[in-house]
């Protein structure tokens, strides 16, 4: 009898232990899966400075809703090479689905060997410039972490919005207008455009940029700047190639889009381009550049013939 109980006291033994380490195992599961894996990267829209060769930036942590990348180490960036849908990973880290609350990338004083500056530019003379201002840049926009799938969200960090010259010095912007020069997409809602001008010598400039605005949201104010940064609300902008007239602007949200395009020159051999005006530019084909829709996960192609300057 006695041998009988003992078999039955470690048979109930044997199920409690086995209930309790599956309830651990279900706990521990819980608490690494929770929330969407979203993967976070960085690019850049091009820097429009003539005399500016290169821009890098130490990024020491990054927070989405509070939350840092686990494991992120400082990381020194040349973010002026992240361009036409160039990216590169900051890390991973698991997010509730819906809005996020915000969104912080803080800049580091060193690099990633602790030499200062961290954050710099290079001009084609070989100069090296430190970039000073806020270094902690909480993010105005948000975006969508979408339920049941992965999410790659990209962080534009938009050079010609964030850095101002004055003479031959450079800073970044503001506080203000460096959270307003950073942008954030999913990739799951975003699409690109890429577009060619057949005739770029039309336009009488060393540089031609184009910006693609909300449709709605330019106005002629757009064109005087602030803090030396024109066409401050454009979403994005491309530098339109001098070789081949081919441009390219990823991560666009889908919606409507209108298209513009500024003609550069350094007028006064400064090292500085200088607004000449607008370029009267219409799209081959009968498109209305100021309604291009962009939709999630495809490629909008533009045709683009340029008739002179608007602004003379």
């Amino acid at each position: 009898m006695l041998k009988k109980n003992l078999n039955k006291l470690a048979l109930l033994l044997g199920v409690v232990l086995f209930a309790s380490c599956s309830e651990d195992d279900s706990i521990d599961k819980s608490d690494n899966s929770a929330g969407e894996e979203t993967s976070v990267y960085i690019t850049d829209s091009p820097v429009d400075q003539a005399n500016v060769k290169a821009v890098f930036i130490t990024v020491s942590e990054v927070k989405l809703n509070g939350k840092a990348i686990e494991g992120f180490q400082k990381s020194t960036i040349e973010i002026s090479s992240l361009t036409k849908g160039n990216t590169e990973m900051l890390g991973k880290l698991n997010l509730d689905a819906g809005t996020t609350s915000s969104i912080e990338l803080v800049l580091a004083d060193s690099d990633d060997n602790n030499n200062a500056p961290g954050n710099y530019l290079v001009t084609k003379g070989g100069t090296k410039q430190e970039l000073s201002g806020a270094t902690q840049i909480q993010l105005n926009d948000q975006v969508e972490i979408i339920e049941g799938t992965k999410n790659d969200i990209v962080l534009d960090f938009d050079l010609r919005k964030s850095i101002k010259q004055e003479g031959d010095q450079y800073t970044f912007v503001s506080g203000g207008k460096l959270q307003n020069s950073l942008r954030a997409v999913n990739t799951s809602n975003a699409g690109i455009l890429k577009g060619n001008v057949e005739n770029t010598s039309d336009a009488n400039a060393e540089s031609v940029i184009a910006y693609a605005y909300k449709k709605g949201e330019f106005n002629d104010s757009e064109k005087e700047g602030d803090q030396g940064v024109r066409f401050n609300n454009a979403v994005s902008s491309s530098v339109v190639s001098e070789s081949n007239g081919d441009f390219e602007i990823h991560f666009l949200e889908e919606g409507d889009y209108e298209m513009y395009f500024a003609s550069y020159s350094d007028d006064d051999q400064d090292g500085k381009l200088e607004f000449s005006g607008l370029v009267n530019a219409e799209a081959i084909g009968g498109l209305d550049l100021n309604g291009v829709s962009v939709e999630a996960n495809t490629t909008v192609n533009l045709e683009i013939t340029f008739k002179g300057i608007l602004d003379l």
